[in-house]
């Protein structure tokens, strides 16, 4: 086995989501790079009311219900306070949670408490 050499500058690569007091689901750089987010212009929104999880399908193009995901320099974000207001998600400070990915629903999820 060779060995490979660690010259990433990331701040985090274990994959975070955040909701944010501004009505945001936050990406960290960790979430972008391991659910290649780059490569999607869109995202669906999904919730499991009795698993309290949250589900985000990034999508290629746009389409009913999808929502844009914008892009920062380490991270990226969705402006999604109309789906957590609807679900009664979030708080009056930002709260950040472990993301995984769903092979079988091809998603992003993260549960909510």
């Amino acid at each position: 086995m060779a060995f490979v050499k660690f010259a990433e500058t990331a701040r985090s690569y274990r994959p975070k989501v955040s909701i944010r007091a501004n009505g945001t689901l936050g990406f960290n750089s960790g979430a972008v790079a391991k659910f290649h987010l780059k490569d999607y212009k869109y995202a669906l929104l999904y919730f499991d009311q009795e698993r309290r999880t949250v589900g985000v399908k990034p999508v290629k193009t746009e389409e009913e219900g999808a929502h844009a995901i914008n892009r920062g320099k380490t991270g990226a974000w969705i402006a999604a306070r109309r789906f957590l207001d609807y679900f009664s998600i979030g708080s009056n400070a930002t709260k950040k949670f472990e993301a995984n990915w769903d092979e079988k629903e091809n998603m992003i999820v993260f549960q909510v408490s």
